[in-house]
C-alpha cells in the first residue's frame, strides 16, 4: 500500500476521533443542562406540591369544600410543572440507564400520578361544592335517605377510580435502589394519597351500596353483633348480644334480641374450613361466642347468620358489629339512659357493660339478659339520632370497632375494598396481633396490653425486620373471692387467672425468627391460616402479674415497606406505639 494512502487514512482517523469524543460529550453537556433546567423547576414544584397535597388532604379530612377547591387549583399548577419537569427524551434516557433509572423512575411516576390525581380525582371532588358525601350519613326524623349520596355518585366513582389507579402505579414502583433523598418524599406522597384514596373509596362504596342496603329496593333484615371485650376474641370480644334489625326505605326498626348463649348448636352449624377446624376447633361451629376466633370478620359474620337461622329459622341479609366502647362514642352528649340500677351515658357505657354490671348481677343468666337488653336499648337511641353517632361511627371504623358484612354478593365485593369490611387475611402488608381468651371468664376487663412495634430498616429504607413487644398486665388487686364466679372463672382454670392464646400473623414476605417471654426463650405453635403464616403462644397471668412477649420478625423478601398493624380492640382504648431504629447494613 502506498505510503500517502496510509497517511491519508491516518489523518482521516485522527479527524474522526475528536468528533467521536465530542458528540457524547456534547450529549452529556446537553443532558446535564436539561436536567439542571428541570431540577430548578422540580425543586420549586416539589415544595409547592408537598404543601398543597397536605392542604388538600386536610381539607378533605375537615370536609372543607372551599379549602379543597383552593388547594386543588394550586395543586394542579404545581403538578403540571412537576410532571413536565420529569418528562422528555433526556428522562427517557435516564430511565433506561442503570442506577440513574432507580432515581429517575420514581420521580417520573410521581409526576404522572400527581398530575392525574389532581385533575381526575381531586378536581371532581372540589367541583361537588360540598364534601358531606364523605361523612357517615345521618338520621333525619328517624330515617336515613337511601339516595342521600346519589348527587355525588358519579364524581365519587371517578375520583375513586383515579386514586386507586394512580395509587397502584405508585405502589408498584420499585424503590430497591433508590436513594433516600428521592425515596422519602416519594413514600410521603404515596402515604398521603393512600389516606385520601381510602376516604374517597369509602364514600364511593357507600354511594353504590346504600340504596340497596337501606331497603330502597325492598326490605332488608340484619343482625347487630355486640362484641363483649371483657372476654377477648380476635375482633374484640365474644358476641354477647345479637339484635335483629329491619330496614325499609331508610327507616330502621328493631326486632328480637338475644344473648349468644341462647343460640348454641351442639351438632354444629357447619361451614368451617380445614384450617379453621385445625387451628380453632369445632367450637366455632358449636358456640356463637366463638365465631370470631378468626380475625377474618366476614367469616365470623357469615357463621353467626347460621346460628340465627338454626335458632329462629330466619335468613338475614347482613351483619353489623359494634362493641360497648364504640357505642359509648356514638352516645357521647346524649342524656343518660336508665337501665336496671344504672344511669348509662356515653362516658360510662363501656365500664358499666363490661365491668360494673358483672358485680351487680351474680347470676350469669341475669347479666346476659342485662347485656342484651342494654345493647338493644342503647342501639335504639343511636338509631333515633341521639348523641354524636356520626362522629362515633367514623371513630369506631378507624379503631376496628364497627364492621359491616353483606350477604349480597355485589355489595360485599364493594365493602371488601374498605376498612369497614373487617377483612384481614387478604391484607398481605398487615401485621396482625390478636388475642383469644382461654379462661371462659370475664376477667379480660382487668388485662391491660401495651403494644410496641419497632421497624428495622435497610439502608434504602426498605424493611429488614420488626420487633414486636406485647406487655400484658393483670390489674385486678382485690380478693378473687369477691368476684362473681363467672367473672373470676375457675371451671376451666384457676379462679382469677387469665389464660389466652396470642396470635401473631407476620406480613407476607416476613416470618417470626425468635420469640422470648420475659427474656427467656418461649414456645410458639407455628400454623398456616388460609396461606398466612401464624405464630400462636399461650399465656397465663395471675392477678398482679405481668409478662412481656417479644417477637423478632425478619424479612425474606427484598423491597418490603413497613407494614400496617391490626390488633384486637380491647375493653379500653388500646395503648400502641411505633418507631424505627437505625439503618441496617447489608440489605
Amino acid at each position: 500500500m502506498p505510503r500517502h494512502e496510509a497517511d491519508a487514512s491516518g489523518k482521516s482517523r485522527r479527524r474522526v476521533w475528536p468528533w467521536a469524543v465530542g458528540i457524547p460529550a456534547l450529549l452529556v453537556v446537553a443532558l446535564g443542562a436539561a436536567f439542571a433546567w428541570d431540577a430548578a423547576h422540580l425543586l420549586g414544584a416539589k415544595d409547592s406540591l408537598t404543601a398543597e397535597a397536605s392542604a388538600a388532604k386536610r381539607a378533605i379530612a375537615d370536609r372543607d369544600a372551599a379549602a379543597l377547591a383552593e388547594s386543588v387549583s394550586e395543586l394542579e399548577t404545581s403538578a403540571a410543572t412537576f410532571a413536565s419537569s420529569t418528562d422528555g427524551p433526556h428522562w427517557w434516557i435516564a430511565a433506561h440507564t442503570p442506577w440513574v433509572a432507580d432515581q429517575a423512575t420514581p420521580l417520573m411516576e410521581a409526576g404522572r400520578a400527581v398530575d392525574a390525581i389532581a385533575s381526575e380525582a381531586l378536581a371532581p371532588l372540589a367541583e361537588m361544592g360540598s364534601l358531606d358525601a364523605l361523612e357517615v350519613p345521618g338520621f333525619e326524623d328517624g330515617r336515613i335517605d337511601p339516595y342521600v349520596l346519589e348527587p355525588y355518585r358519579e364524581p365519587l366513582a371517578q375520583a375513586a377510580s383515579a386514586l386507586n389507579e394512580q395509587g397502584a402505579r405508585l405502589a408498584a414502583t420499585d424503590l430497591e435502589g433508590t436513594l433516600e433523598a428521592v425515596r422519602a418524599p416519594f413514600l410521603d406522597l404515596r402515604a398521603q394519597m393512600e389516606t385520601v384514596a381510602d376516604l374517597v373509596q369509602g364514600a364511593h362504596v357507600a354511594a353504590e351500596v346504600l340504596p340497596g342496603m337501606l331497603g330502597a329496593e325492598g326490605e332488608r333484615h340484619y343482625l347487630v353483633m355486640v362484641q363483649n371485650n371483657a372476654e377477648p376474641r380476635t375482633t374484640g370480644g365474644i358476641p354477647g348480644a345479637v339484635i335483629e334489625l329491619t330496614v325499609d326505605d331508610g327507616r330502621v326498626s328493631m326486632g328480637r334480641y338475644a344473648p349468644a348463649s341462647s343460640m348454641v348448636v351442639q351438632d354444629g352449624v357447619g361451614g368451617l374450613t380445614d384450617d379453621e377446624l385445625r387451628i380453632f376447633s369445632r367450637r366455632m361451629e358449636v358456640y356463637p361466642h366463638d365465631v370470631n376466633f378468626t380475625p377474618e370478620y366476614p367469616r365470623s359474620a357469615e357463621l353467626l347468620t347460621r346460628f340465627w337461622d338454626a335458632k329462629y329459622g330466619d335468613q338475614v341479609d347482613g351483619v353489623l358489629s359494634v362493641d360497648p366502647v364504640a357505642l359509648g362514642w356514638m352516645l357521647e352528649g346524649a342524656p343518660a339512659t336508665a337501665i336496671g340500677p344504672f344511669e348509662i351515658t356515653g362516658e360510662n357505657l363501656a365500664e358499666v357493660m363490661l365491668s360494673e354490671s358483672y358485680l351487680e348481677f351474680e347470676d350469669p343468666r341475669e347479666q346476659d339478659a342485662f347485656f342484651a337488653q342494654a345493647s338493644a336499648l342503647l342501639f335504639a337511641r343511636i338509631v333515633a339520632g341521639e348523641g354524636t353517632a356520626l362522629g362515633g361511627v367514623e371513630r369506631a371504623i378507624d379503631a376496628g370497632r364497627f364492621m359491616v358484612w353483606s350477604g349480597v354478593g355485589g355489595e360485599e365485593e364493594l365493602l371488601a375494598t374498605t376498612p369497614i369490611a373487617g377483612g384481614f387475611l387478604e391484607r398481605e402488608d398487615a401485621l396482625g396481633i390478636f388475642i383469644n381468651d382461654g379462661s371462659g371468664s370475664k376477667i379480660g376487663w382487668y388485662i391491660d396490653i401495651d403494644t410496641q412495634v419497632t421497624d428495622h430498616l435497610c439502608t434504602d429504607g426498605s424493611l429488614a425486620g420488626q420487633t414486636v413487644e406485647l406487655t400484658l398486665v393483670h390489674t385486678y388487686d382485690g380478693d378473687v373471692e369477691d368476684l362473681p364466679e363467672y367473672v373470676a372463672g375457675g371451671w376451666l382454670e384457676q379462679a382469677g387467672e387469665f389464660h389466652a392464646n396470642l396470635l401473631v400473623y407476620p406480613p407476607v414476605g416476613t416470618g417470626v425468627t425468635k420469640f422470648t417471654v420475659d427474656g427467656e426463650r418461649g414456645l410458639l405453635s407455628p400454623e398456616v391460616h388460609d396461606g398466612r403464616t401464624l405464630a400462636e403462644a399461650r399465656i397465663v397471668l395471675k392477678p398482679g402479674q405481668s409478662t412481656t412477649l417479644r417477637y423478632e420478625i425478619t424479612s425474606n423478601r427484598a423491597g418490603l415497606l413497613p407494614s400496617v398493624v391490626v390488633e384486637t380492640p380491647g375493653p379500653k382504648p388500646n395503648v400502641y406505639s411505633r418507631s424505627a431504629d437505625g439503618l441496617v447494613d447489608g440489605c
